[in-house]
C-alpha cells in the first residue's frame, strides 16, 4: 500500500472555495471511486494560512497513476489552479510514500 500526499496553498480569502470546491465536485468520492483507491483525505491547517493537505491510501503505483490520468481530473485541475496560491508544486511537498507500519485507523500492510 501507499500514501500519496500533497499540500494546496489557498490564495488569501479563498480557504472556503478550496473546501467548497472539494465538496461540490466530489473530489474525494472521485478519487474512491477508482479501484485501486483505499481511501481520502482533505486536511485544514490547525493554522490560520497554512497549506491544506490531501492524502489518499492507494493498492500500488499504478492505481494511483490511473488518478492522475483520469480525464475528469484533468478537466477540474485549471479551476482548483485559480484557488491555488501558485497550484501545487513540488517545492510545496508531497509525493507517495509506501506504508510500512500503521495504528489506529489505519491497518498495517501485510
Amino acid at each position: 500500500m501507499i500514501r500519496s500526499v500533497l499540500y494546496l496553498r489557498p490564495l488569501p480569502g479563498k480557504e472556503g472555495d478550496l473546501e467548497e470546491f472539494f465538496a461540490r465536485h466530489g473530489v474525494l468520492n472521485r478519487a474512491l471511486s477508482l479501484p485501486g483507491c483505499h481511501g481520502t483525505t482533505l486536511h485544514r491547517p490547525a493554522e490560520p494560512g497554512g497549506p491544506y493537505l490531501v492524502t489518499a491510501t492507494w493498492t500500488d503505483e499504478p492505481g494511483y497513476q490511473e488518478w492522475l490520468d483520469d480525464p475528469w481530473r484533468q478537466r477540474v485541475t485549471g479551476e482548483l489552479g485559480a484557488l491555488l496560491d501558485g497550484g501545487p508544486r513540488a517545492d510545496q511537498g508531497g509525493g507517495i510514500y509506501t506504508i510500512v507500519a500503521a495504528a489506529g485507523d489505519e491497518e498495517a500492510p501485510k
